[in-house]
């Protein structure tokens, strides 16, 4: 943890502000180990590893389990995300040079990837949080850049101050018990005139997947260890890597047979997914699978989370025909 951070940390209890009450021990401009504590009640929360570890209250249900299945898929594959191109994807029509200068939030940060891609884009702070362990894998990408902060801490009691000019969350509400509870959460960090950008499953065109592959999931591999999961993941990918390379891929190269591939089963999805290596293709099974809780949202659903908490200018498009991308601007 740098010092810089704690201007942006609050109590999650009272919202009162946290201070250093103690380092123990430090490298260069780190703190790896020591104690924040809150200047107005008695809540203190310790700084492990580099990381401030801000977490209070009752666990929502699964909380645990999330903590632990994500924490082992972020594990497994730290380094997926390493293209610029798909963070700017997901979280358009926001460009690189949207980031100039701008407070930022990574909203469920995984492995960091992401956080220091804005760094590199120009932002003038990337605070950056996640509810399980993998925040450990997001702090050895962070501690490389000097304005990068990692801390865990739960969606729904951020330790945060209203102090952000932008916050991305890309798929994450969808894991969540109360996803328009979480929405609204981000939204009280906005400063005004701030945007929230936001990827989400979709309802509309993931027919495939809600109907065969997540009772797949419920049924079957919420009852397994992850390591069974990560096994039964690779030989459904290795269906998928077939499909993709040989059928789906070559006949979206083709303008006579793109129509063609559009009417077949998830056919815009699949047809990008040729473009990646086996080990994208491994991950994004695993990550369909080893989660919890997964909720799949129609237009109207994500459009009523930014008109419910009073945001404006809202654009909402498309992705590959089986998600949602989404932002919205706090007006003040």
């Amino acid at each position: 943890m740098k010092e810089r951070l704690l201007p942006y940390l609050v109590c999650p209890g009272c919202r009162s502000p946290l201070e250093l009450s103690g380092v123990l021990k430090t490298e260069g401009s780190e703190i790896m180990e020591g104690r924040l504590a809150c200047s107005a009640c008695p809540l203190s929360f310790p700084i492990s590893g580099g990381v401030p570890r801000i977490l209070s209250g009752k666990d929502y249900r699964l909380k645990e389990e999330t903590k632990r299945r994500f924490a082992f898929s972020w594990k497994k594959f730290s380094t997926i995300y390493e293209d610029p191109k798909d963070f700017l994807d997901w979280i358009h029509p926001k460009t690189a040079d949207f980031f100039k200068d701008k407070v930022t939030l990574d909203a469920g940060c995984g492995s960091g990837q992401h956080a220091v891609f804005a760094s590199r884009f120009g932002a003038r702070e990337v605070v950056a949080f996640d509810l399980s362990p993998v925040v450990d894998v997001a702090f050895g990408h962070a501690r490389l850049r000097d304005n990068v902060h990692v801390i865990q801490a739960d969606m729904y009691r951020l330790p945060l101050k209203a102090d952000f000019d932008f916050i991305y969350c890309i798929g994450v509400l969808q894991h969540l018990p109360d996803t328009a509870s979480g929405f609204g959460r981000l939204c009280r960090l906005l400063r005004p005139g701030g945007w929230l950008s936001v990827w989400v499953y979709g309802h509309e065109g993931a027919g495939f997947i809600r109907m065969v592959v997540d009772p797949l999931r419920k049924a079957v591999m919420s009852r397994l260890p992850p390591p069974v999961i990560l096994a039964l993941s690779f030989l459904l990918t290795a269906a998928l890597f077939f499909l993709a390379k040989v059928v789906y891929g070559p006949l979206s190269s083709f303008r006579p047979t793109r129509a063609v591939v559009r009417r077949l089963p998830l056919g815009d999805y699949i047809s990008y997914m040729s473009r990646f290596d086996f080990t994208y293709l491994f991950n994004s099974v695993f990550d369909q699978l080893i989660a919890p809780i997964t909720q799949y949202f129609r237009e109207a659903d994500v459009r009523g989370w930014y008109l419910n908490n009073g945001l404006k200018d809202i654009a909402l498009s498309r992705r590959n025909n089986i998600s949602w991308r989404a932002t919205g601007r706090n007006p003040g």
